[in-house]
């Protein structure tokens, strides 16, 4: 079974509802947590947004609010659900910047400001996931920094989160600090597997650029590896810079170097999603290539980031209209990996690395 282990679903200011919710998500709360989804008033202001709603041919007199997030769910409808190979996909939830302190600042209104750019509630997910009638799989999303950080990761274990998603230079997430190696330790108790993002960003502030740095994570798995409790950890993106021409790549390398070496047997793993990026072209022609690490590799798009077809047409050849003409953007980047060799294992692997995978089941909601 093909799993898009790399999607999110995010809403411009959606409420907080009152579908089944986190124990640590009260309907109550105030600030970031009003809502179940937001973006943050810098966010939609950034070049990345606009190009978003454009390409996803979204109305550009919609301002932030209802309208608009009645647009964007109708718009992620037919992508996420579209007949085909892909027979489930990851909807990742995003937990919100905390400081050092556990403190949840107010949504970030400048540069100067800290804060999350973007909001997505792991009950909302939860809640898109049940009834989807097992497309979607749950993607959670919790804060180390949290109080009971350890206990939040149980509970959406239980409830059914398939992994757990992290961006440290945006959220704030110091690898090496205790709490969050206690959730690293728990996790690998749990079976729950972790999906990271180092090296570069472009649609979110780079927050903490200290915390971006591949060998932090590495230096840490070690130590978890060799004490017997190092969890699945997954690299978003095989860590590539955002341009292969300007960013530095030496997270890549090694990153790359470490799956291939001392982690070889190893449960660390990277995804190839946003690899159709204009700025990584470079980066998904070398890992097409690379059959020697496929196995190391899991299929994910990045929606809705967009599939770049500009620079493909001669990698694509007489196969260009046709993967050009597939609607969802999951589905082209697919048409796209497949094209260009990936090993088919690359597509299959998450299927046996995810917990929870049926999770959502229509006969698996009956017993639940």
């Amino acid at each position: 079974m093909i799993i898009d282990i790399h999607c999110h679903y995010t809403l411009s200011a959606a409420p907080a509802a009152a579908h089944p919710r986190f124990s640590f998500e009260p309907l109550e709360t105030a600030g970031v947590h009003a809502f179940d989804a937001c973006i943050a008033p810098r966010a939609a202001g950034r070049m990345s947004f606009w190009l978003m709603r454009k390409l996803l041919g979204l109305d550009r007199r919609l301002d932030i609010g209802p309208q608009l997030d009645q647009a964007l769910a109708r718009t992620y409808e037919p992508h996420i659900n579209a007949d085909g190979p892909i027979g489930r996909v990851v909807l990742l939830a995003f937990d919100a910047y905390h400081d050092s302190d556990g403190g949840r600042p107010d949504l970030p209104r400048s540069n100067a400001d800290l804060g999350s750019d973007i909001y997505t509630s792991n009950s909302l997910i939860r809640e898109l996931c049940r009834r989807s009638a097992g497309r979607c799989l749950f993607g959670a999303s919790v804060h180390p920094y949290r109080e009971n950080a350890v206990g939040c990761v149980e509970e959406v274990k239980g409830a059914g989160a398939c992994l757990l998603k992290w961006i440290p230079l945006h959220q704030n997430i110091d690898i090496a600090d205790p709490r969050t190696v206690a959730v690293l330790r728990r996790c690998a108790e749990l079976g729950l597997p972790l999906l990271l993002h180092y090296s570069g960003e472009f649609t979110l502030a780079t927050q903490h650029p200290e915390f971006q740095d591949v060998s932090a994570l590495l230096q840490v798995l070690r130590r978890l590896r060799d004490a017997g409790t190092m969890p699945t950890v997954i690299v978003a993106h095989v860590a590539t810079p955002v341009i292969y021409a300007l960013g530095p790549r030496h997270d890549h390398e090694l990153l790359v170097d470490a799956m291939l070496g001392d982690f070889a047997d190893e449960p660390l793993y990277a995804d190839i999603s946003a690899l159709t990026t204009i700025g990584k072209i470079r980066y998904l022609r070398q890992m097409a290539r690379r059959q020697e690490l496929h196995h190391k590799l899991l299929f994910g798009s990045d929606f809705p980031v967009p599939v770049s077809m500009c620079r493909l047409r001669g990698d694509l050849g007489d196969e260009f209209k046709r993967i050009a003409s597939i609607e969802s953007w999951p589905l082209r980047a697919l048409a796209i990996f497949r094209h260009l060799g990936f090993n088919e294992i690359v597509f299959n692997r998450a299927a046996t690395l995810l917990p929870n995978v049926h999770r959502f089941e229509p006969d698996e909601l009956v017993a639940h």
